[in-house]
């Protein structure tokens, strides 16, 4: 009996000695794997990690600043300054263009003319039509082009601040008539008003008050001072 038992103990020491081998091997290999796993994990997290602290240091303010860098479709990035550098070329050409001469197509500027306006007479009577007078100087120091038709012309009169008669609202020849104007030279135009309302008729004398009146008259945008005259009952 004793010797059945040591042979039953010797077996059983040898099936431990066997597991425990076995169980040492399945934990060298369990090891070895999550060695090789934490070395693979690792290197995949240096690889990605440069990626996205490059991608925040681009666009630091989120979405905003993302959209801002993208450039539209159809357009390149540098079109915005080329944009840019035009219009600041095209202004410093207009600043460094010498205002010592006329445009480029010799025709006067806007404030090289001065316009004045006046009447034949201070004062008319009845059944007399007022000479209205436009007189167009050149006050700059250089001979300019000025067109000094029709076309181009204002007779305005007005009475109490109330418009009485406009050639604007007129049916009056519109024509050009070019003019070289010297430097302090100057040109007249007339316009014979028949103490119309131009609101009525342009043509036909009108029952107007009597009392004083105001011609202004412009030229190609140029306005003259009123010019104070005045109408007798009739």
């Amino acid at each position: 009996m004793s010797s059945q038992r040591r042979r039953q103990s010797a077996e059983v020491y040898r099936r431990r000695r066997i597991l425990v081998a076995v169980l040492a091997v399945v934990v060298l290999a369990l090891l070895g794997w999550l060695i090789s796993l934490a070395l693979s994990w690792g290197q995949d997290t240096e690889s990605v990690v440069p990626e996205q602290s490059a991608s925040s240091e681009e666009t630091p303010g989120g979405s905003e600043a993302g959209s801002e860098a993208e450039p539209s479709e159809g357009s390149s990035p540098d079109a915005g300054g080329a944009d840019d550098q035009g219009a600041e070329g095209e202004d410093a050409a207009e600043e460094e263009q010498p205002q010592d001469q006329p445009a480029e197509d010799g025709s006067c500027r806007t404030g090289d003319l001065e316009v004045r306006a006046s009447t034949g007479a201070e004062s008319y009577g009845p059944g007399f039509a007022p000479m209205l007078i436009m007189e167009v100087e050149n006050t700059a120091d250089y001979a300019c082009e000025a067109d000094l038709g029709t076309a181009e012309q204002e007779y305005l009169v007005e009475h109490a601040g109330a418009t009485v008669f406009s050639t604007a609202e007129c049916s009056v020849s519109r024509e050009s008539l070019p003019v070289q104007l010297e430097p302090g030279e100057s040109e007249q135009a007339h316009f014979t008003w028949p103490r119309s309302d131009s609101s009525e008729d342009c043509a036909e004398p009108a029952s107007l008050a009597p009392g004083s009146y105001e011609l202004t008259v412009s030229l190609s945008g140029v306005r003259s001072e009123p010019h104070e005259f005045s109408l007798s009952e009739g």
